[in-house]
C-alpha cells in the first residue's frame, strides 16, 4: 500500500507540472491571442477568484461531510476540464468562463488534499508536516525545471499547445490517484444521524467559530487577505511587464520566450536548492518559523518595487527570482503554523475559510490593481502591489505574539492553506 506522505508528494508534484505547463504560457495566451487588455487581464483573475470566494467554503464542507478523497479527485477532473476550454475558445469571454470555472473546481481541491494527507498520517504534528511540506516543495520544484522550458519552447509552435497538454495532464493524474489515494481514517463531521443539510450548517458553523475564537487565526486571515490582495498584479502582469515595459533581450535564440524559458527554469532550479535548504536547515517549529515570515513578506515588497521600477532586463530577472522563491517558501512555513491550530473534524472547512481570506483579498483589491494598469502604467500597479503587501509583517508580528500568549487556541491539533 503507498504510503499518503508518497501519495502527496506525487499528486503535488504533478499538479505543479500540469499547472507551470499552463501557467507559463497562459498571460502570453491571453494578451497576445485572446487579445485581452490590461484591464481585462485582471478581471479575469477577479472573476476566478470570485468563483473561489463563493464555492470555497462549501466545497470543504462538502469535503469534511462525505470524502477528502473523492473532493480531490473532482477538482483536479474539472482543472483539467478548464484548462482544455481555455485553450479552445481565445476570446474575452472563453477565458472568463474557463477562469471561472478552474474556480470552483480548485476549491474542491484546496483545503481538502491538507486534511486528507493530515488525516492518514493519523494526526501529526507540525514539525512532521513541515517535512512533507518541504519535500512536496522539492519536488514540485523540480519538476517545473522541466514544465517551463517546455511550455515556452512548446509555445512557440502554438500558445494554445502547452494549455492543452496540461489539461491532459490533470486528467491522467485524477486517473493515478483513483487507484493510489487511499481513504481509511476519514470520519465525516457532525452527528451521522441528522440530515445532510443540518451537518452542512453545522459544520460551517463549527468551522467558522474555530477561527473566531483564535486571534492567531483571525491575524493570520488578515495577513492571508492581503497577500491575496497584492498578489494579482504580479499574477497578471509579470509576463506583460517583462515583454512590453523592461525588454527582453534575445540573449538564447530568436524568439524572447527563448530568453524568458531560460528565466523561469533558472528561477525554478534556484527553488529546488531552497527548498533542499529548507527542509534541512530551517526550525519548522515556534517562533523561527514567524521570524522567518516577516522577513520573507518585506523581501518580496522590495523586490516588486525593483522590478516594478526597473529597466535593465538583468535586475528585472533577479528581482523576479527573489519574489517567486520569497512566495513559495512563504506558503509552506504558513501551512506548518496553522495546520497544529485547526480540529480534526473541521479541518477542511476551516483550511477553506482562511483561502476564502485569499480571494477576497483579490476580489477586492484586484479591479483597482486592473485599472491601475490600464489607467496609468502596468509598473504603477506592481509598485501599489508591494505598498498592499508591506504591512502584512507587522500582522505577522502580532499574530506572533498571540501565538505565543495562547499556547493552543483549539481543543485537537490539525491543517493549512496555500497562501498567494
Amino acid at each position: 500500500m503507498r504510503r499518503p506522505e508518497h501519495v502527496y508528494v506525487r499528486l503535488s508534484a504533478a499538479a505543479a507540472f500540469a499547472g507551470t505547463l499552463a501557467f507559463s504560457i497562459t498571460n502570453i495566451y491571453r494578451f497576445a491571442t485572446a487579445g485581452l487588455s490590461p484591464f481585462q487581464l485582471v478581471i479575469v483573475g477577479t472573476a476566478m477568484e470570485a468563483a473561489v470566494f463563493v464555492a470555497e467554503i462549501p466545497t470543504g464542507v462538502v469535503a469534511d461531510l462525505f470524502s477528502r478523497k473523492w473532493s480531490v479527485i473532482v477538482g483536479h477532473a474539472g482543472i483539467g476540464l478548464a484548462l482544455l476550454v481555455e485553450a479552445s475558445f481565445a476570446s474575452f469571454a472563453g477565458v472568463l468562463v474557463a477562469q471561472i470555472l478552474w474556480g470552483v473546481m480548485y476549491t474542491f481541491t484546496s483545503g481538502a488534499t491538507e486534511a486528507w494527507l493530515a488525516g492518514e498520517m493519523g494526526e501529526p504534528d507540525s514539525a512532521a508536516l513541515g517535512k512533507v511540506f518541504f519535500r512536496a516543495s522539492r519536488w514540485s520544484t523540480i519538476v517545473t525545471v522541466v514544465a517551463v522550458p517546455l511550455s515556452l519552447s512548446l509555445g512557440t509552435v502554438s500558445l494554445r499547445l502547452p494549455i492543452v497538454l496540461a489539461g491532459v495532464c490533470q486528467l491522467g493524474l485524477v486517473v493515478y490517484l483513483l487507484f493510489a489515494m487511499k481513504e481509511q481514517h476519514f470520519e465525516p463531521a457532525g452527528d451521522s444521524d441528522r440530515s445532510n443539510w443540518h451537518r452542512f450548517a453545522g459544520t460551517v458553523r463549527d468551522g467558522l467559530g474555530v477561527v473566531r475564537r483564535s486571534r492567531t487565526l483571525m491575524l493570520l486571515a488578515v495577513v492571508i487577505a492581503v497577500a491575496g490582495g497584492s498578489s494579482e498584479a504580479y499574477d497578471r502582469y509579470r509576463e506583460r511587464h517583462l515583454l512590453t515595459d523592461v525588454g527582453v533581450p534575445e540573449w538564447f535564440g530568436r524568439d524572447p520566450l527563448v530568453t524568458l524559458a531560460v528565466l523561469f527554469t533558472a528561477s525554478s532550479l534556484i527553488g529546488v536548492f531552497v527548498a533542499w535548504w529548507m527542509e534541512r536547515h530551517v526550525d519548522r517549529r515556534g517562533p523561527a518559523v514567524r521570524r522567518w515570515l516577516v522577513w520573507l513578506i518585506l523581501a518580496q515588497s522590495v523586490a516588486l518595487v525593483v522590478f516594478s521600477l526597473t529597466g535593465s532586463f538583468a535586475i528585472a530577472a533577479v528581482a523576479l527570482v527573489v519574489v517567486d522563491r520569497t512566495r513559495s517558501v512563504r506558503s509552506k512555513l504558513f501551512a506548518s503554523w496553522i495546520i497544529p491550530l485547526t480540529p480534526k473534524a473541521q479541518r477542511a472547512t476551516v483550511l477553506s475559510a482562511l483561502e476564502q481570506c485569499d480571494s477576497v483579498g483579490q476580489v477586492t483589491v484586484g479591479p483597482a490593481m486592473g485599472v491601475i494598469g490600464g489607467v496609468w502604467s502596468v509598473p504603477a500597479s506592481l509598485v501599489t502591489s508591494a505598498v498592499v503587501l508591506a504591512p502584512a509583517a507587522a500582522v505577522v508580528r502580532r499574530a506572533q505574539a498571540a501565538s505565543t500568549a495562547t499556547t493552543t487556541p483549539t481543543t485537537t491539533p490539525t491543517t493549512t492553506p496555500p497562501v498567494t
